[in-house]
């Protein structure tokens, strides 16, 4: 089966609400860079006074597949679809074989870890994280290049 991968497809895939909410972030001061990953596409959405998004987009034989951080209840998010948008405007080669990163392998005690600190309230695991920052130099310097 042949998947279409053009900017008509992606808006019929996701619909005229998202495809406008998507036409706002593109048109944000902070537009998205795609970066390739996973046959996919990834990228990070800076809205102002909101913590940063992380989305990832691939096409797999069912269409278009994306994960987001968002508490979007669709797939293609508005942050799939204009990071998706970006990316055919780059003219990014698409990969037929995409892995979405939640497909990765995830050691068990990282996996055990991530649950652990997602029942935390995120400021509260913020002040965690930097406290901890604080007195190690690497978490430091990873927390800042995480952070941009």
């Amino acid at each position: 089966m042949a998947v279409r991968i053009d900017i008509d497809a992606l808006r019929d895939a996701a619909g005229p609400v998202v495809c406008a909410a998507a036409d706002k972030l593109q048109a944000s001061d902070q537009p998205v860079v795609p970066r390739p990953a996973g046959g996919g596409v990834s990228g990070e959405f800076h809205e102002a006074g909101q913590p940063p998004v992380d989305v990832w987009v691939g096409i797999t034989a069912d269409g278009f597949t994306a994960e987001c951080d968002c508490a979007a209840a669709e797939e293609l998010c508005a942050h799939a679809v204009a990071l998706t948008a970006a990316a055919l405007d780059d003219g990014f080669t698409w990969s037929s074989a995409a892995t979405p990163p939640s497909a990765l392998a995830v050691d068990p005690r990282v996996a055990e870890l991530a649950e652990v600190a997602s029942s935390i309230p995120a400021r509260r695991l913020a002040l965690l994280v930097a406290e901890w920052a604080a007195t190690d130099r690497v978490l430091e310097s990873r927390l800042r290049a995480q952070a941009g």
